[in-house]
């Protein structure tokens, strides 16, 4: 599937198979509205087909779904088990705000599934719901071992590649601490649940079109060296597959010998094929300064009512700049001294002010470059950001 913000996912040539091939299905579950968990633009099922969602207060994915004419949307709340057929499913809320860093509000969307059968067999679907330890724990107290736990390795976002902070190098060491640091936390993850096999899982993505050369530095890498990492680094199973394989829990091995990622073939196809894609923001007409401005203005008195609502506390200085105009959203703490600039085409500002686009399906995808002084991490300010909107 072929996204604007992202191109084909980490195999080449482009994946075979498409929603169409996949209508036959007795349920969805939907983790959250990320766009390569559920992209709007393909999403074409049977309008009665049972989707499974996480009940949120938030709620922005039910709403989609029955704002698109779908009449079977089950919500389930945290923790609660649901039987469908043979099949209890149980969905979790965010284990933890972030994994890795301090925050107030952190993680708002995403959820993790963990299905059972009759027969006692399980398997645990992280999604990007990353769980801490202490998650880990309670997940292990209460289901025992896995039969599969998938589990997601990457960083699926614009650190290190967008930052105009760093240089090259930086980015570089960057990248590898990043998945360094994800990859130990995943195995340490499975030190505590002791799932019978392991699936590197999620977040894993290249960039097309204009910022194509970005890929070098993202936060992520293939499934097969996080699985190489897994077996060189600890005694779990890890498993890997490809588009088409199955891997049968009871007997716990796939139905093929696996083939190996070609990341020469990868890089070949992003720089011959990948990168001469043009973005939907591209074929817009430019806005006019006036009217742009008159729309910034009317999203920032939006943007205080949101963080009003949401009790968000940021105290990074944020500064919008497009190629003409720099726009002061937010005037942060002086004592904290951190200053974050954002950087944008102002025809894509105009599509995320028109809820046309989101910030943070364009902040992931690395349409929007970034410059932060000191390079300090506030999650909660790019929380706050994906609420800049009309």
């Amino acid at each position: 599937m072929m996204e604007s913000s992202k191109a084909v996912g980490a195999t080449t040539p482009h994946l075979k198979t498409t929603h169409r091939d996949l209508q036959d299905v007795d349920a969805i579950y939907l983790s959250h509205i990320h766009p390569d968990h559920y992209d709007g633009r393909f999403f074409d099922y049977p309008k009665d087909t049972p989707i499974f969602t996480l009940k949120s207060k938030y709620n922005f994915l039910a709403r989609n779904l029955v704002s698109q004419g779908y009449i079977n949307v089950v919500e389930i709340e945290s923790g609660f088990p649901h039987t469908f057929r043979e099949a209890t499913l149980t969905v979790f809320a965010p284990f933890t705000s972030h994994v890795f860093h301090n925050s107030e509000i952190g993680n708002l969307i995403d959820s993790a599934l963990v299905v059972e059968d009759i027969n006692g067999t399980s398997a645990f679907n992280a999604n990007d719901n990353t769980p801490d330890t202490d998650s880990c724990r309670i997940l292990r107290e209460k289901y025992g071992s896995f039969d599969l736990a998938m589990i997601n390795y990457n960083a699926a976002g614009p650190y290190p590649s967008c930052f105009r902070n760093l240089s090259d190098q930086e980015k570089v060491n960057a990248h590898n601490f990043v998945l360094n640091r994800n990859i130990r936390h995943l195995i340490e993850c499975c030190n505590i649940l002791e799932p019978k096999a392991i699936l590197p899982f999620a977040g894993a993505y290249v960039i097309g079109g204009k910022e194509y050369k970005k890929n070098k530095f993202l936060g992520t890498t293939t499934w097969d060296h996080c699985a190489q990492e897994i077996q060189k680094q600890s005694a779990h199973n890890a498993l890997t597959l490809r588009e088409g394989d199955t891997y049968d829990l009871l007997l716990g091995k796939s139905n093929k010998p696996y083939k190996p990622i070609d990341t020469d073939d990868q890089d070949k196809y992003i720089s011959e094929v990948l990168s001469y894609l043009k973005y939907p923001y591209e074929f817009d007409e430019p806005i006019k300064e006036r009217e742009l401005c008159e729309k910034v203005d009317s999203a920032i008195k939006a943007l205080r009512a949101r963080v009003s609502k949401y009790n968000i506390k940021v105290r990074s200085k944020i500064n919008i700049f497009t190629n003409t105009t720099c726009f002061a959203i937010h005037p942060g703490d002086p004592e904290f001294g951190v200053n974050l600039d954002f950087y944008l085409d102002e025809r894509l500002l105009d599509r995320i002010l028109d809820r046309r686009s989101h910030w943070n399906n364009a902040e992931i995808g690395c349409h929007i470059e970034i410059d932060r002084e000191p390079n300090i991490y506030e999650i909660d300010a790019h929380t706050m950001i994906q609420f800049f909107h009309n």
